[in-house]
C-alpha cells in the first residue's frame, strides 16, 4: 500500500518558510503534491501564494495543529489516503511558533504511519536574527532533520559564522544548507529521515560542553554524549524512555544514536521528536568493535541523570 510521503516545514515567524516551500514545489512540478498551510490568525494568507505550485492546498487557520491529532487535521488526512491518484507527497508548514516535535509525533503513530511516512522535518532559520530568536527556535532547530540557513545575503559574515556555531550546538545531527531566498535544490528531500545514517560529528564532543558566554548559557540548552558497549534490551530501552520522554518534554528535546540490540546483534538508529520515538534498522550498521552512541539534547540536562537513565535500558 502506497505510503505518502510527509515533510515538515517549521521556521520561527518571517524565516522564509513559504519562499522555501514555493521554490521545492517549483522543482516539483509534474508530481502530485499537496499542501497543509496551518495559521493562527482567521484567514491564511500563505495558501494563496502556494497554491499555483501544488495539486492542493488544505487551509487550517486559528490554531496550532502541533499538539495534537484534532479533528480538522484528521479529517485532512483521512480525505487524502482516499483520493484517487493517491498523492505523492504532503507537504505542511506549521505556523511560526509551532513545536515541530510534537507535530512530527503526530506520524509516528502507529495508525497514521500506515499511510503516511515521515519523510524529513526542515527547519528554516533566519541568518540575521539566529541569536535574538535562539530562545524562540531552540526547540524547532533540535527536532529538525536539515536546516535552512536563509536570508545569506541580508546577513553579515559575522552573523553567519555566529548562527553556524550556535545551530552546531543546538543540533549536531544534521546537515545545514545555505540559502538566499529559500531557494535549496530539490535533491535534499531525497534523504528519508528512516533511513539516514547516523554518523555522530566532530562538532558533538564540542557541543556537549556548556557555552561561558552568549545565549546558549543563558537559555541552558546544550547536548550530552553517551557511549556504550554493552549491546541494549530494545524493549526495556523503549519503555525506559518512553517514560522519560513523557515526564521530561520539557526538557529533553531530541534524542538521537545508534544501538546495538543483544536480541539479533543487529545495530538500530534510536531517535526521538517531541514524545514520539522510533526505532529502526540503522542504515550503516556498527563495525564489531563500534560501541552505541547516543546523543540528548535539551535544556537543564545534567550528564549523569541522563547516563543513569540509559542505563536502564542496557540487556543485563
Amino acid at each position: 500500500m502506497k505510503k505518502i510521503q510527509v515533510t515538515i516545514l517549521t521556521g520561527f515567524l518571517g524565516a522564509g518558510k513559504t519562499t522555501l516551500l514555493n521554490a521545492l514545489l517549483h522543482q516539483l512540478k509534474g508530481q502530485n503534491n499537496v499542501v497543509i498551510e496551518n495559521e493562527f490568525g482567521q484567514v491564511s494568507i500563505d495558501g494563496g501564494l502556494v497554491r499555483q505550485y501544488s495539486s492542493d492546498v488544505y487551509e487550517i487557520s486559528n490554531g496550532c495543529i502541533c499538539c495534537s491529532l484534532d479533528d480538522e487535521l484528521f479529517d485532512v488526512l483521512t480525505e487524502l489516503i482516499h483520493e484517487d491518484p493517491v498523492p505523492d507527497h504532503l507537504f505542511i508548514e506549521a505556523t511560526g511558533v509551532a513545536d515541530s516535535g510534537s507535530l512530527s509525533g503526530i506520524f509516528l503513530r502507529r495508525d497514521i504511519s500506515q499511510r503516511y511516512e515521515l519523510a524529513q522535518v526542515i527547519g528554516v532559520v533566519d541568518a540575521t536574527n539566529v541569536a535574538e530568536r535562539l530562545e524562540e527556535v531552540s526547540r524547532q532547530i533540535t527536532a529538525a532533520d536539515l536546516l535552512v540557513l536563509n536570508k545569506m545575503q541580508e546577513a553579515t559574515e559575522a552573523q553567519i559564522a555566529e548562527a553556524r556555531d550556535r545551530l552546531r550546538h543546538l543540533n549536531p545531527f544534521v546537515p545545514v544548507v545555505p540559502s538566499e531566498e529559500g531557494s535549496i535544490p530539490v535533491s535534499w528531500l531525497e534523504t528519508r529521515r528512516s533511513r539516514m545514517a547516523f554518523q555522530l560529528p566532530a562538532s558533538a564532543t564540542a557541543a556537549a560542553k556548556p557555552k561561558t558566554t552568549g545565549h546558549l548559557q543563558q537559555s541552558d540548552i546544550s547536548s550530552t554524549t553517551h557511549t556504550f558497549d554493552q549491546p541494549f534490551d530494545l524493549n526495556q530501552l523503549r519503555h525506559v524512555l518512553t517514560v522519560s520522554l513523557m515526564l521530561y518534554a520539557k526538557q529533553i528535546y531530541r534524542i538521537k544514536g545508534i544501538v546495538k540490540s543483544k536480541e539479533d546483534g543487529q545495530s538500530y538508529l534510536l531517535q526521538s521528536t517531541g514524545k514520539a520515538l522510533q526505532i529502526t534498522p540503522a542504515a550503516a550498521p556498527l563495525s564489531t568493535d563500534s560501541p552505541s552512541t547516543l546523543v540528548v539534547i535539551g535544556k537543564g540536562l545534567k550528564k549523569e541523570a541522563i547516563e543513569r537513565l540509559l542505563r536502564q535500558g542496557v540487556a543485563k
